[in-house]
């Protein structure tokens, strides 16, 4: 998912919570210029960032993660194949990033996120 697609999520949610961008800005504590750059998808959003915005706008964090260019939205883990390879890598990610303090979990989901926009 890019930068603009989330970014439209962003518009749709701050409008569904009947905001301007003005507002949701001061929320933020940001430049209506910077909120209105994450909606157009010309600004990128670290993970900090959008937990916030999630937070003030009342939705879960998925709701902005989550691709809508299909009918059947499935998040991530509903697409993981079940081999069990695959299930006892992923839980060892899991148990590691577990052991992390939460700011370098961020750090690791910021990167995630950077690497999955330059795959698009």
């Amino acid at each position: 998912m890019g930068f603009k697609e989330i970014g439209k999520k962003l518009q749709l949610a701050r409008e569904e919570a009947g905001l301007s961008q003005e507002q949701l800005a001061n929320m933020l504590g940001c430049a209506q210029s910077t909120l209105s750059n994450y909606e157009k998808g010309k600004r990128r959003l670290y993970l900090t960032q959008l937990e916030n915005i999630a937070e003030l706008l009342d939705k879960p964090i998925e709701y902005f993660m989550e691709s809508s260019s299909s009918h059947t939205e499935t998040s991530a883990v509903n697409n993981i194949t079940n081999s069990e390879d695959d299930d006892q890598e992923l839980l060892q990610i899991i148990n590691t990033l577990y052991t992390l303090p939460r700011e370098r979990r961020r750090s690791v989901m910021d990167y995630i996120i950077w690497q999955k926009t330059r795959s698009n």
